[in-house]
């Protein structure tokens, strides 16, 4: 991937679903190394804009681009070499064990090293022989997030990938966005934590499920103002060695006058 390339971006991008607009004129890019957070209260349409980027769901206007071209314009094998999507769990009546489900994910690759370290990344290796069905929604997030970290494409959507998981999983795998990120690896991704969003994310794209997107890079999205708005509550200022720190007051609720 050439440091100088665009590998994604939405131009006047406007999603409707069951006859609502979600939102519209939404125009991002990113280049390689660029991490997307996108936030937003329930319902907003965060999963929608996933699957719009996937050429899942049709545009009601604007367009997708993916490396230079419209992503309604690559065939569903070309777009599996470039695109990689984390959603919701998939259903485990198939019967498939956790080494099936990752050797499946891997589309025949056959690379030991790359399964060696998303194993080891996702501390899935005492899982390999259990049944998907017999696992924990952690244990399973997982698995799911170490599938992708098998698809060596250049952009990676993620669906709310920490939920589920447990701090210390939270941790890892914000730390191996970060890692993919050196690498050259675009991931956008779906977040309810905000200090996650804050502390990994370079470009944020903020939807407040009233019609509204507003898109820029992280300092200036992720302010108390704008959150505060966002998701109709009152925030908390602290210091954390020397950095502000924004914190949910679960004590109150901010009245914005909105209905």
């Amino acid at each position: 991937m050439m440091a100088d390339m665009t590998v994604f971006e939405a131009k006047n991008l406007s999603l409707v679903r069951g006859g609502r607009e979600l939102f519209r004129g939404m125009d991002i890019e990113a280049g390689p190394g660029t991490i997307v957070a996108v936030i937003g209260p329930n319902g907003a349409g965060k999963s929608s804009l996933l699957m719009a980027l996937a050429a899942v769901l049709v545009p009601a206007s604007g367009e997708c681009i993916m490396q230079g071209r419209a992503v309604s314009s690559y065939s569903r094998a070309e777009l599996a070499q470039l695109i990689a999507w984390q959603g919701e769990l998939p259903p485990t009546e198939f019967g498939l064990t956790v080494e099936q489900r990752l050797k499946l994910a891997a589309m025949g690759s056959g690379d030991a090293g790359l399964m060696h370290h998303a194993i080891k990344e996702m501390d899935i290796g005492t899982l390999l022989s259990r049944s998907l069905a017999e696992l924990s929604s952690g244990e399973r997030q997982r698995v799911e997030i170490a599938s992708v970290m098998l698809r060596d494409c250049p952009l990676w959507l993620f669906d709310e990938p920490t939920s589920h998981l447990d701090l210390q999983h939270q941790v890892a795998c914000l730390n191996m966005f970060r890692a993919e990120a050196r690498k050259g690896r675009v991931i956008v991704t779906v977040l309810h934590d905000i200090q996650q969003a804050a502390s990994v994310a370079d470009k944020v794209i903020l939807i407040d499920g009233r019609g509204g997107i507003e898109c820029g890079d992280a300092r200036s999205m992720m302010v108390t103002d704008k959150l505060e708005s966002l998701f109709r509550v009152k925030l908390a200022t602290v210091s954390l060695d020397g950095r502000e720190v924004q914190l949910p007051d679960y004590r109150g609720h901010k009245d914005t006058g909105e209905q």
